[in-house]
């Protein structure tokens, strides 16, 4: 291959020959094929798509299960110059969705039939975002072979991710962070092409209080209301929040009691909570914890025996924040180029309320970027749609990278 402009325009040209007759059909394979996160076996059926596509391009498959048995295999697939503890660049995604067959949202829709806009259960996110990855892939094998023969890249998909990667944060992204120079994430595109490079962490936390059960007519006096004392905790929980920092504190499921004569002896409450930095994840935490130790610190009156109820949490950091550094940036300004080149719009997104997969390699000091699959709307929402147009652009966008830009060089 002669200069770069040569080359930049073969892989363009590489991208256009076979987007209509096969990566559009590519994404509808996938997105006809449910794969609700809690369906293993439908999981496992999308997955073993992409087990045929990325064997066609030469990838070795590694299958990771689920110690648990919950969810199907995850998949690393490597191309032939990755060395098994060897670094290498990640290109990440996800096969499960959020539609269980149950909701009558199964099959692909193109409109009008030759249109712009295409609709289906995971089409947005984000089984178009794979096809990004393969096909990218696909251009640099076919235009620069010996390019593709020195790649040295891991495409992650995983198959819980819409339920908060329980399996894959530990068997898999704990594993493959040290070994992974930077990592580039193809969920949903964002408004105006901006790149994801910060996303809030979140936590999953229970307070649970234990009374004394007694009979409410009779013996009303020898109960501890545990529904009382949690209701009495719940506005120092709720006060944790502060909006200045970002953080979010939020008591959203309540429970408790067996019958209206009993008083109860057991209650609980479900937090979520939200923050945008690693230190502010730990605070929370903490602030959480010392709370079940000293409950009534701030309770100016409550009755005397309130004192016996006591309080356990349980829970912790699910996601922990995404958070931008140097390399982050240059791993952005890098990939920009690119998306530039193809009639992409450059810039960063603004802080993202919810988390992804880069959160956890973020975490663990990889560059990532976000947010790199096509544009669209209405994600988790059975009116989910995604633009052919953006899904070209960024598959030519990833080709030019992949082709002419070194990832090793932007880890500290």
């Amino acid at each position: 291959m002669g200069g770069s402009s040569e080359l930049q325009a073969a892989l363009l040209a590489a991208v256009d020959a076979v987007f209509a007759s096969e990566q559009v059909p590519q994404v509808q394979r996938l997105v006809d094929q449910p794969s609700h996160t809690y369906a293993k076996d439908e999981v496992e059926a999308a997955a073993e798509l992409l087990d045929g596509a990325a064997a066609a391009l030469g990838l070795t498959l590694r299958r990771i299960p689920d110690p648990t048995g919950r969810f199907a295999d995850h998949r690393i697939y490597s191309t032939p110059a990755t060395e098994e503890d060897g670094e290498a660049l990640a290109l990440v995604g996800h096969i499960d969705t959020v539609f269980p067959r149950s909701l009558g949202f199964l099959k692909f829709v193109r409109e009008p039939a030759d249109g712009d806009v295409i609709r289906g259960p995971g089409v947005l996110d984000m089984k178009s975002g794979l096809t990004v990855i393969l096909f990218a892939l696909r251009a640099v094998k076919e235009v620069d072979p010996e390019r593709f023969e020195r790649l040295k890249v891991r495409l992650v998909c995983v198959s819980d991710e819409e339920v908060g990667s329980p399996s894959s944060a530990r068997v898999v992204y704990d594993e493959l962070a040290a070994k992974t120079s930077a990592a580039m994430v193809f969920e949903a595109g964002r408004a105006e092409d901006r790149i994801v490079t910060r996303r809030k962490g979140g936590g999953s936390f229970t307070v649970t209080a234990s009374g004394r059960a007694a009979h409410a007519g009779n013996d009303h006096r020898a109960g501890r209301n545990a529904i009382h004392a949690l209701a009495l905790l719940i506005p120092r929980i709720e006060a944790l929040t502060d909006y200045e920092r970002g953080v979010t504190v939020n008591v959203g499921l309540i429970e408790g009691g067996t019958a209206k004569n009993t008083v109860p002896d057991r209650a609980s409450c479900t937090i979520d909570t939200r923050f945008e930095t690693a230190a502010d994840a730990e605070a929370v935490s903490q602030a959480l914890r010392a709370l079940a130790v000293d409950p009534f610190a701030e309770v100016m009156s409550m009755p005397a025996k309130l004192k016996d109820v006591t309080f356990e949490v349980s829970g912790g950091v699910t996601r922990p924040p995404m958070e931008s550094t140097p390399a982050t940036q240059r791993l952005r300004e890098l990939y920009e180029r690119h998306a530039a080149a193809v009639g992409l719009q450059v810039g960063e997104a603004p802080l993202q309320g919810g988390g992804s997969d880069a959160n956890l390699l973020a975490a663990q000091g990889v560059p990532c970027i976000d947010g790199l699959g096509p544009a669209g709307r209405y994600y988790h929402r059975v009116e989910e749609w995604s633009s052919l147009g953006s899904l070209r652009r960024r598959t030519q966008a990833l080709a030019l990278f992949l082709a002419l830009e070194d990832p090793g060089s932007i880890r500290d």
